[in-house]
């Protein structure tokens, strides 16, 4: 069904009803990009398509059952709270956390509980070349979800896409009556040829990690900052790395991947509250890249550190944050 459509000159952008590897999922697009979201599942921006090159960008499962062996390694799931939590126990504003520990080989909880849920679409429309969709999850609705985390919190997500630029714009209420915790982070999936492609990253150190993959406290310099920060090759080299922003020196907080192969740039930009970035990559040889911005550090509530380092905020009862993430794609020349 054809929710919203308007057309000026050649220019189309339209919203519409569409089901994906049966789900209900809302589509959207314009002349130069067009893009699907899985409301049921966690709000999942699942496909980005470049439509003058007709290629790809995200990672997108070829059936649901292959979505649900591994759901974070599809499109972009929304982290809440991103990444490992040290045996899923934490202790804040004197109450006791335990998230349930669902990565059994490290003992740790991994990204939070709400890139799996349902959540409830509250706008869809579209003008001239400009498209819109917003998303809301509302942890009152989820048992499972208050279990862990006993706070009630709002978390709305807009969509908007103009030319060949779309802005991801997460906002979280607290509606309780505590304080609130706050880390959020995506683990945002793009197709990788390693051949052909290259990776650039704002980094300005590396966490250094334990056996578990949790930060020890302590940050290193990059062996490859350089190339790293103006474009390297990541054939064969198994990531799965913590590094610190670059962002507060100036520079703009981004990732950037260069698709030689189908001639598209994508520049992944986000604002200050993203303070780290993980870089996932399985072992180099999979076809696929994670560069996941986060608020905070991995296991951040746990760091004996200061909090404008770990990028740990808090939410007082009724005030909302928002934090802002873009991908715009441009076209060059192949080679």
């Amino acid at each position: 069904m054809l929710i919203s459509r308007k057309e000026e000159s050649t220019i189309t952008a339209f919203v519409q009803e569409i089901p994906f590897l049966q789900q209900q999922a809302i589509q959207a697009g314009n002349d130069n990009l067009e893009f699907v979201i899985v409301p049921d599942w966690g709000s999942n921006l699942i496909s980005l398509v470049d439509q003058r090159s007709r290629h790809p960008l995200l990672r997108v499962p070829h059936s649901a059952e292959e979505f649900w062996e591994t759901p974070v390694l599809y499109g972009t799931p929304i982290l809440f709270p991103p990444n490992r939590i040290e045996d899923g126990r934490f202790s804040y504003g004197g109450r006791d956390y335990q998230l349930d520990v669902n990565e059994k080989e490290h003992h740790n909880h991994i990204h939070g509980f709400i890139h799996t849920r349902k959540w409830k679409v509250i706008k869809a429309e579209a003008e001239g070349e400009h498209a819109v969709v917003v998303t809301q999850f509302d942890s009152a609705d989820h048992e499972e979800v208050t279990r862990q985390f006993p706070h009630h919190f709002i978390l709305r997500m807009t969509y908007a896409l103009e030319g060949s630029s779309l802005d991801k714009t997460a906002e979280v209420w607290n509606r309780g009556t505590d304080p609130l915790p706050l880390g959020l982070g995506f683990h945002t999936t793009f197709n990788f040829p390693e051949e052909t492609a290259q990776f650039s990253l704002t980094a300005a150190k590396r966490w250094r990690l334990n056996s578990r993959l949790l930060p020890t406290g302590e940050l290193e310099e990059i062996p490859y900052k350089k190339v790293m920060q103006t474009g390297m090759s990541l054939k064969g080299i198994p990531l799965d790395d913590v590094y610190l922003s670059g962002g507060d020196s100036g520079a703009a907080n981004e990732a950037t991947l260069w698709l030689q192969s189908a001639g598209v740039e994508i520049r992944y930009r986000v604002d200050s509250h993203f303070k780290h970035w993980v870089v996932y990559n399985s072992d180099g040889h999979h076809g696929f890249l994670c560069p996941e911005p986060y608020t905070w550090v991995t296991n951040a509530p746990n760091l004996e550190l200061p909090l404008s380092l770990t990028g740990f905020q808090e939410l007082e009862p009724e005030e909302s944050r928002m934090f802002k993430t873009n991908i715009t794609v441009s076209n060059r020349p192949k080679r």
